[in-house]
């Protein structure tokens, strides 16, 4: 009798070892790669967090003399201490030595702070002055403040402030509302039908346009906002919209049975000045300065490179941790302690210093290589890719991208992102390489001079860059008019 095929094909269980190769990140080289994409601002948060985790490190910005002098008095008080025999129980008294040191303290503390940045002695005209420029800042008001001013004003009971207040929290960054009054009705136990009516109410404050649920909406509002409801400008956006936004001049004109200057007046001089973002005026965001990560400067005809380090913090390490080391009764668990944070820290410096190595290779790379850009206000940049430089530097081409990501480089003509100096190459017909920066600009020059009454199509637009030796596919064309904002043949078309 034959044995069943399950049976004979039972999976059997038996030890064994198998090789296998596989790539294992250590957190050292997670950490150099997180620090090879900060920026300045980050890496400087980043020094001050590793600051507060690692008590052997600390910023070495204080003065030397001011710990001296610190260390000088904690002696002298341990001193004073010891001779009048202290006890927990008695009461705390400092005599005249102590007060000299703390007088000296402060006397030290103050020209160290006056020397610096934190502390000046001002006169009582500086002080006035410095009262008065105090009290003239103010507080940029946002979107959600200003509107509840109206609603407050508005609105007499609790009940519909706090409807309205449901409301303006959910206008979104243009100043629209888009959310469903039924589901705030809900979460909220509101009516819907005094919900609906305090939004009508919002839709007149100002800035005109908020709290419309689209862009036609608020447009609507903004004319009506101005008395122009019974316009030509009124009746193009609220029955042909649709055509206005894909300019059908022609069946605009046709519909509503107008003259083409009429409507020309209409759409340049009334629609085209209203408001596409009624928030505009209001910015709920902080902005944030850009602060260079490299410089690149001139003196005589070279170029040269300096990294930006003035917002890190000096690190230095805590010299009482160094010196319990050589203590022979300290235990073990500390000692391993204190080396496992200085091994910690000697990597963290290994790993800020190859970043700004990286960097300033890049950095140098770029002068040598963009000469032309740097050092004369009309120069055109070298098309070059990151595969080319990591080629020259002996670097991948990953690193590249990591470096320059989020990071900008100062330059006499002014602040640029790093990866604006890495641009794909075209070839013109004389083999002179362009970067793709200079043929956008040739693209744009091309449509800004051409008729708009007959307006360039992509396929025209790459004929006539063939015709200036350039090569570029009508898909590139397009590509690079929709980076640059500009609309399509049909889009720019201007009728009489």
């Amino acid at each position: 009798m034959s044995q069943s095929p399950s049976l004979e094909m039972r999976a059997k269980q038996s030890p064994g070892l198998r090789q296998m190769q596989r790539m294992i990140m250590s957190p050292q080289m997670q950490q150099a790669i997180n620090i090879l994409q900060m920026p300045i601002i980050e890496l400087s948060e980043k020094l001050e967090a590793e600051i507060a985790e690692n008590p052997l490190l600390e910023s070495s910005d204080e003065d030397s003399s001011e710990n001296r002098i610190l260390e000088e008095a904690e002696e002298s008080w341990k001193e004073a201490a010891e001779e009048q025999e202290f006890t927990p129980e008695k009461e705390l008294r400092f005599d005249d030595h102590n007060f000299e040191i703390l007088k000296r303290i402060d006397d030290d503390f103050r020209d160290y702070l006056g020397d610096g940045n934190s502390y000046i002695k001002r006169s009582s005209e500086e002080e006035k002055l410095k009262t008065f420029m105090e009290s003239s800042l103010c507080g940029q008001t946002t979107l959600f403040g200003h509107l509840m001013m109206q609603a407050r004003e508005t609105f007499s009971t609790e009940n519909e402030q706090a409807m309205a207040e449901a409301i303006i929290g959910n206008f979104d960054n243009s100043g629209f509302f888009e959310e469903s009054l039924a589901e705030i009705a809900l979460l909220n136990n509101f009516n819907e039908k005094d919900l609906t009516h305090v939004l009508e109410e919002i839709q007149h404050f100002e800035p005109h346009g908020v709290g419309a649920r689209n862009l036609q909406e608020s447009l609507l509002i903004q004319l009506q906002a101005k008395g122009k409801k019974d316009t030509l400008a009124y009746r193009i956006i609220s029955e042909l919209y649709q055509e206005l936004l894909h300019n059908r001049i022609p069946q605009i004109q046709r519909a509503l049975g107008c003259s083409s200057k009429e409507l020309t007046q209409a759409i340049e001089g009334e629609i085209a000045k209203l408001e596409l973002h009624p928030s505009s005026g209001f910015n709920d965001s902080v902005a944030s300065a850009i602060v260079p990560d490299a410089t690149v400067y001139q003196e005589d005809e070279k170029l040269y490179v300096s990294i930006n380090d003035e917002p890190l913090p000096q690190l230095c390490f805590n010299r009482r941790y160094l010196r319990m080391l050589d203590d022979p009764t300290l235990s073990l668990d500390t000692r391993n302690f204190i080396k496992q944070k200085i091994l910690s820290a000697q990597w963290f410096f290994q790993n800020i210093h190859q970043r700004n190595t990286t960097l300033e290779r890049i950095a140098q790379s770029l002068a040598k290589r963009q000469y032309p850009f740097f050092s004369q206000h009309d120069g055109k940049l070298t098309p070059l890719t990151m595969k080319m430089l990591a080629e020259e530097l002996n670097l991948h081409e990953s690193t590249i991208a990591r470096a320059v990501v989020n990071k900008y480089l100062h330059t006499p003509r002014g602040l640029f992102p790093l990866r604006f100096f890495f641009t794909n190459a075209y070839q013109s017909s004389e083999g002179e390489d362009l970067s793709s920066a200079t043929v956008r600009d040739k693209l744009q020059a091309l449509i800004t001079a051409e008729d708009k009454l007959k307006p360039l199509s992509d396929e025209a637009l790459s004929l006539l860059l063939q015709a200036q030796g350039i090569c570029c596919a009508r898909r590139t064309i397009a590509k690079y008019r929709r980076a640059l904002e500009i609309g399509n043949a049909h889009q720019r078309k201007k009728f009489k």
